[in-house]
């Protein structure tokens, strides 16, 4: 006789979930590829972006709900003007600090600066740790 507005899955999560899957997050974009089988892949994630600056904090956890991914990111900008009237903002710092839990429970650490305002601006490190970074 009509026909239901609503159907429930009891297994969907709700799209507001903080911890709902989320295929836009490229956690193992910058993981060297000799490494990937080496990490514990993450099944969920939160993202939290800051209103007040360009960045942003992602947290991945694995099927047991522990943190196995994490990721900081954030951009410094500047003002900058061609003519003196029209200002824009430009990035000139960026630094990016990704971690990833080890089968064996140590974290591997990718911690990436750019720099625009120096000669030889862009670095790159890798380390490992004992502790998820902070």
């Amino acid at each position: 006789m009509g026909a239901a507005l609503y159907n429930f899955s009891p297994n969907a999560k709700p799209s507001h979930c903080p911890h709902a899957p989320d295929t836009a997050v490229a956690w193992s974009d910058d993981l060297p590829t000799p490494l990937k089988h080496l990490v514990v892949a993450p099944v969920s994630f939160h993202v939290h972006r800051d209103y007040e600056m360009l960045a942003k904090h992602i947290d991945g956890c694995d099927a047991a709900n522990r943190p196995c991914f994490c990721e900081f990111h954030f951009v410094m900008t500047q003002l900058r003007s061609d003519d003196d009237e029209v200002f824009f903002e430009t990035p000139i710092y960026s630094e990016t600090l990704t971690s990833w839990r080890l089968i064996d429970e140590r974290w591997l650490v990718c911690r990436t600066t750019v720099d625009r305002l120096a000669a030889d601006g862009s670095h790159t490190q890798l380390s490992i740790s004992n502790a998820m970074p902070r």
